[in-house]
Formats: structure tokens, sequence, C-alpha cells
């Protein structure tokens, strides 16, 4: 008697958008160079005091007492918010402290350019197509939207999921899911890229198609996307708006008023409340889907003074990323923000109980921090990063 097929494991990663897969912060206000300069200062180090010289670095691995220029302005100024910004975003220009890896930031800036030739013109081409917004300007001066890295990971996805193989002997192992997450109005951009990566008609692997379920559906009532609300820290104070992207303006007004959202909507999408609610929700709508698209709720983060167990909600079951069953499923979100010593940007939470999920136990379980300059100069440095992580599952399995 044949054995039945090993049930696929369900791996579930979240990304960030903005300095994670692309590096447009429309939403920080930041242009690409202005990104650009603010990653660079935090990969590059020199003592508190000053020194001769500074030294970039891909990692996050600084010792004391060396600190990074973005680590020396925070603390310089802990409560203004917009002059670190400006400070951070033009670290590099003119006969700022950052002059001297200026040639750093040149190498950055071409890795982010389509290479000159067929794949530049072709991009220019397809950007005339293009209504205007960030994938359209980008691509219009030639430079990528979503990140070659990142692009690379989605190739990868797709031969490593599903029946995507067309190997029947050897079944897939994981059903990839892929959840795009932001504070900002880009993912119709995003999915637009996906749809002609989907098409075969990308500039960066012209002919090549993704599987068409890996296409994203932004339009109204789409099932494949979701907005958070937020206006307490418990199980009842989140909500889900399945099918829209439109967010509820963030007010005293609003946040004091329980039926605030239900009348900024009008009954014209499903609202989900609680946290166990809404883990079931995505789980059904995951089920139908590779791909969701969900926009979090800025306004309540940066109240709450940009504290992690305020921003981008992570739903989880214990804290186990197996808990203790081979095949079940696992749950990642990568974000550049995770800091070394706290979740920063992303509230992980036990979605039975509520309980925030502590750091210690989160990081690199739940929790990846994303180095942009790595991901940028590296276009292998996703799928290197994935598999890293399927195979540390896979070896914790074993264990059990």
């Amino acid at each position: 008697m044949a054995m039945a097929a090993r049930a696929r494991r369900r791996v579930v990663l979240h990304f960030d958008l903005n300095r994670t897969v692309l590096m447009s912060d429309a939403a920080g206000g930041r242009t690409m160079e202005n990104t650009v300069d603010y990653l660079l200062s935090e990969c590059t180090i020199e003592p508190p005091a000053g020194g001769v010289a500074a030294v970039a670095v891909d990692g996050a691995d600084v010792a004391l007492p060396l600190i990074t220029y973005k680590q020396f302005v925070d603390d310089a100024h802990p409560a203004a918010k917009k002059q670190r910004t400006t400070l951070q975003s033009a670290f590099t220009g003119g006969d700022g402290p950052g002059s001297r890896v200026r040639g750093s930031f040149h190498e950055v800036m071409s890795k982010l350019h389509f290479p000159e030739g067929e794949q530049r013109a072709a991009a220019k081409s397809a950007a005339l197509a293009l209504p205007d917004s960030g994938l359209q300007e980008a691509w219009s001066e030639g430079k990528y939207y979503l990140l070659p890295s990142f692009l690379r990971l989605l190739s990868f996805l797709a031969a490593h999921s599903s029946s995507d193989s067309g190997d029947t002997s050897s079944p897939p192992k994981y059903d990839f899911k892929l959840v795009f997450r932001t504070f900002g109005d880009d993912i119709p951009e995003v999915a637009k890229e996906l749809e002609l990566l989907v098409a075969g008609k990308h500039p960066f692997c012209p002919g090549q198609r993704l599987p068409d379920h890996f296409k994203l559906d932004v339009s109204a009532g789409s099932a494949r996307v979701g907005t958070f609300y937020r206006d307490g820290y418990g199980a009842d104070g989140t909500a889900l708006a399945v099918g829209t992207l439109t967010k509820l303006p963030f007010s005293s007004a609003n946040q004091a008023d329980p039926r605030a959202l239900e009348a900024f909507y009008g009954g014209a999408v499903p609202i989900v409340r609680g946290f166990r609610a809404i883990q079931d929700q995505l789980a059904a709508m995951l089920s139908e889907s590779t791909t969701l698209a969900l926009r979090d709720y800025w306004e309540w983060w940066s109240a709450h003074a940009e504290n992690g167990e305020y921003g981008k909600l992570l739903l989880v079951d214990g804290t186990s990323r197996s808990d203790g069953d081979s095949d079940s499923g696992l749950t990642v979100f990568f974000d550049d923000h995770i800091e070394a010593h706290h979740a920063h940007i992303v509230d992980v939470r036990d979605a039975r109980s509520g309980a925030a999920v502590p750091f210690a136990t989160s990081n690199g379980r739940f929790l990846q921090r994303v180095e942009p300059f790595a991901a940028i100069t590296d276009e292998q440095y996703f799928v290197q990063l994935v598999a890293k992580i399927l195979q540390d599952a896979e070896d914790e399995s074993s264990k059990l």
C-alpha cells in the first residue's frame, strides 16, 4: 500500500516594504537617495568622541565603544524625530559626517539601477505605460523598485512550493505564503510589479514567468487585502477591515468612539475584531491565496512612542516555532526596523491569550531583521536568509 503523501509545511513570510524589499520610503518622506544615506548611517561606525576614519560595515555587530552614526544622532536628539531623520538622510552629502564613505553611497546607488543596456532601456520603456507612482518614477530613471534580491527570492519560492517544480517523485515540502506589510499606500505598486512578473514582462527577467497564484488582487472587495485599525492594547482594541486598503483617519474622537470603524466603512467591508478572530480570518484568506497585503496602522504606533507592542501586529500560536509538531507551519516577519535588543516595530502576540511574546523569544524565531545594505548589494541575500530559516526549523524539528 502506498504511503500517504506528507502534508506540505506552510511557511508564512511577512515582508515589510520600505527599506526591506524596496528602497523608496514614500511613507517616511524620503527619496531613494535619502534612504541610501539613512541605511549607510546605520552601518557606518566610528568612536563616540570622533575618530580618524569611518568604517562601513554590512552587519549589525558593532563592538563597543564603536557606535553607528545613526545611534549617535538618536542619542543626541532623542525627542526630535524630524531632526534625526534630516541628519541621517543627508549623511554622506556635501561636507557631512559621512562624506568619507561617499564612495559606498555611489556603490549602493549603482546596485539600485538596472544594468546599462537592454534591461535599463526596457525598464524605461515599461515606465511609459505605467500610471504616476513610485514604480513608474523608479523605472523611468532606470532604477529598481522591488530589489533584485527579493525578485530572486520570488523565483526561489516558486521553484520550491506547490506543484511548480513538476517533479511528482519528490513533492515540495513547503507551501509558501507571502504577506506584504506597510504603513503606507504603496501596495498597489507592488501588485503591479507582481502582475508584470507573472506575465513575463518584467525588465529584470523578461520571458520568465511567476505562477499565476503570485498575483495580488488589490481591487475593492478583494479577499487578498486588509487594513488594520487599533484603538486599544488588548484584543478588543484591534480590528481588521477586509477587502480595503483605505484606513480610518486617526483622531481622538474616532479613538473614543467604539462604532467609528463601522461608521467609516458604512457596512461596505467585513470588519473582524479580536486577535483570535483576526488570525482565523487571515488563515482563511491564506488558504485561498498565496499572496496577501495588509496595511498597518502607523498612527497607533506613532502615538505610543514607536513602541513595538503598538506596531505591526503578528499573531502566532504559542511561542515555539513549530509548537512541537514537525509538520506545523512557520511564521516569520522580515523588517529592517527590528533592532538588536527590541522588536521596535512589530507587535508579536499570542493569538490565544493576547499576551505579548517577549523579544527574547520572538527574535530569530518569529522576527528576522533585514540588513538593507546586504539586501541591496547581494542578490542572493533573501534566498540565503530564507533557506537558513528553513534549515534551522528542520534541525529544530528533528530534535523533538
